[in-house]
């Protein structure tokens, strides 16, 4: 629930949302690099595979881990790639479907950062692997920080959206 006030030229706005506390890991590397991650929220994972499929063979990619995180709905993979960071954005960015949020947050915290523990009993499931000739260039031990965060319980999200967009009331 979100409510606002407003006093004089002032506006007060209170939040409320049930979370689930999850851990995760960034993107970011002990050398300072990053490897690619993304994240698809109800996405069908044939347009998922479809898109990261183009980035592997535009950018020459190694192999991709697909996960999904919620059953036929919510997709996240892993792509481990020493990359700089400009090129990290670009090559997350060429996946016209991934989660505008995710994109968002991470461009602006300069890491992004994907769950890799339960949420709300679901733990993310590995559900294929692209392919590919080209090796990679760093492992999960490389990986800089591993981190404790609150996310919305699931639902909530969409629900924001939707009253955002004037389609829904509380």
């Amino acid at each position: 629930m979100i409510l606002k006030i407003r006093i004089g030229r002032w506006r007060f706005t209170f939040s409320m949302a049930p979370l689930a506390d999850v851990v995760g890991v960034d993107s970011l590397l002990s050398n300072g690099n990053h490897i690619l991650m993304w994240d698809f929220d109800d996405i069908p994972l044939n347009q998922v595979i479809h898109e990261l499929q183009s980035a592997q063979d535009k950018y020459n990619l190694p192999k991709i881990y697909v996960l999904e995180t919620k059953l036929n709905q919510n997709y996240i993979a892993y792509c481990f790639k020493n990359t700089f960071w400009r090129q990290t954005v670009e090559i997350i960015a060429s996946c016209p479907s991934v989660d505008w949020n995710f994109y968002k947050y991470g461009v602006y915290r300069g890491k992004f950062t994907l769950r890799v523990g339960p949420k709300c009993g679901r733990i993310p499931k590995l559900v294929l692997i692209l392919r590919s000739d080209v090796p990679e260039t760093c492992t999960v031990k490389q990986l800089k920080s591993w981190v404790k965060y609150e996310t919305l319980e699931d639902g909530w999200t969409s629900k924001l959206h939707q009253i955002k967009a004037g389609h829904a009331s509380w």
